[in-house]
């Protein structure tokens, strides 16, 4: 169920997609958003492999979508907006591709770098994975997913969560302990900690830990708008075709 508690379908985001067919299989499974890694990390691709995945993607569908625009996206909203209805008019807005978005993501790297891949690519979102502040998504021109790092400790009150008119999507991820690389961990945090959020009526993707196997139960205890998995669609550090169609199926109630 999404936050909002319509009946829409959970978005799924498959990350870490390294190879032009696994982002075929991706697209064609009914994947909403395509992550790839420009991070530090096994899964990290350079502009060009990038660039192969974008133009496969695109290809997908008979039509061409223009890149996202940020600006476009809060175009309208009300700047009195509560919390609530500014994430839920960002995202409500973000889906109306005929293909997967691409989202590039990056953890404590340069602006100048983030804004030169993106342009390069292109990309359609950029996800902040590290502990970038949450305005320096005003100096991306496309919609910026920012992550949130939870474990015990994690307060929605004490972060920067409910900042409104920077990023436009917010992402939950397990913080895992003992290492600066966040993400792809195959670790999870207490799903009822996202509920709390979805109980304030803000949509979110929610990570770690997810599985073809887990990832219904995940998206119901926590209210996600939601998921993102990269390590639970892997069989040996290698992108599963069949787990992928398993999960997006399981995440969609299909």
């Amino acid at each position: 169920m999404s936050a909002n508690k319509s009946k829409a379908k959970v978005v799924v985001k498959t990350c870490g997609i390294r190879t032009v067919d696994a982002a075929i299989a991706a697209t064609e499974a009914g994947a909403d958003i395509i992550g790839v890694i420009f991070a530090v990390s096994g899964r990290q691709i350079d502009i060009g492999k990038a660039q192969e995945i974008a133009q496969a993607i695109r290809q997908t569908c008979s039509t061409e979508d223009a890149v996202l625009s940020a600006s476009a996206i809060r175009q309208g909203i009300d700047p009195t907006a509560s919390v609530s209805e500014y994430f839920q008019a960002c995202t409500s807005r973000m889906l109306n591709s005929s293909r997967p978005l691409l989202a590039g993501v990056f953890q404590n790297q340069p602006l100048d770098h983030i804004l030169h891949v993106a342009r390069m690519v292109p990309l359609d979102l950029v996800q902040l994975h590290g502990k970038e502040p949450v305005d320096m998504a005003e100096k991306i021109p496309v919609p910026v997913i920012k992550v949130f790092h939870v474990d015990d400790q994690f307060s929605l009150e004490s972060s920067d969560l409910f900042t409104t008119f920077q990023h436009s999507i917010v992402l939950l991820d397990t913080k895992v302990a003992g290492t600066d690389q966040q993400g792809g961990k195959g670790v999870s945090f207490d799903w009822t900690l996202a509920r709390k959020l979805a109980d304030r009526g803000v949509p979110f993707l929610m990570a770690g830990g997810l599985t073809p196997d887990n990832v219904a139960t995940a998206a119901e205890v926590g209210g996600a708008w939601g998921v993102d998995v990269s390590s639970g669609i892997e069989t040996n550090k290698a992108k599963d075709v069949g787990k992928i169609k398993a999960f997006v199926n399981n995440a969609k109630g299909i």
